[in-house]
């Protein structure tokens, strides 16, 4: 059984959300992107949790759900000794959050965009074989009844 203070409150991973998001617009500078003011965060991740004292594991949750909300778009992977960039879209809600929760988050790298490709092209020539198999049998019925 829970109580009215549990019902009320939001989930943590919503709350990672919101001081992760926070932290970054602290550190982020104004900049243009394709000709539109934007808000960009370029730094380490990693040194930006463990400056928020959260634990390594919700690295990967947390930024996926800031992802899956609309509120930040990654520009550029980084690595090693060089950071990533993160443009800030929107603040975190509990609505972009509760409608995101069961959301899948589309990775549209050239590898999953051509898999998607293939899967459509392999589902249309499907459709074409069982519409031709159709056509054939309904060919043949009237051969029999004529």
């Amino acid at each position: 059984m829970t109580t009215p203070a549990e019902e009320g409150a939001p989930p943590k991973l919503f709350e990672h959300c919101i001081t992760v998001f926070e932290q970054m617009k602290r550190e982020s500078s104004a900049t243009e992107i394709e000709g539109s003011h934007a808000l960009v965060y370029e730094g380490f991740l990693t040194r930006l949790f463990s400056g928020l004292e959260l634990a390594t594991p919700y690295y990967t949750s947390v930024m996926q759900m800031l992802r899956k909300m609309g509120c930040v778009r990654q520009l550029s992977r980084g690595g090693g000794a060089s950071p990533s960039k993160w443009e800030l879209i929107t603040e975190p809600t509990l609505e972009l959050f509760e409608a995101s929760a069961t959301r899948k988050l589309h990775d549209n790298t050239f590898q999953n965009m051509v898999t998607a490709q293939l899967r459509d092209l392999a589902q249309r020539v499907t459709d074409l074989e069982t519409f031709r198999d159709a056509v054939i049998s309904e060919e043949k019925a009237s051969l029999w009844t004529t």
